[in-house]
């Protein structure tokens, strides 16, 4: 299993100071002092704090820092056990997200 999923979004900044993601990139609503575009969630004000109103919307990538599990997984369970039955099981909890 590979994972390659990245994630992506636009961030802006309303004219009170607001930040927002949304999954496409928004256009400047000036007469209301937001932005118009398909809405994907709130954020905390701190992020991003040298974006502005006056700037245009920023587009954000994020991917998972492991990009092969099944690699990553088998590595870390080989060098804790020889047994196959264990190296087995680690592999398997590594997949279904849990973290040893």
């Amino acid at each position: 299993m590979t994972m390659e999923n990245k994630y992506k979004f636009w961030v802006e900044r309303d004219k009170n100071g607001f930040l927002f993601a949304y999954e496409d990139k928004p256009a400047r609503l000036d007469n209301q002092k937001e932005w118009l575009g398909r809405f994907f969630n709130s954020m905390k004000n701190s992020y991003f704090h040298n974006l502005t109103w006056e700037d245009e919307p920023i587009e954000v990538e994020l991917r998972p820092l492991v990009t092969d599990i099944d690699t990553k997984a088998q590595e870390y369970a080989n060098s804790v056990t020889d047994n196959k039955e264990l190296r087995e099981m680690i592999v398997n909890a590594f997949k279904a997200g849990y973290n040893i």
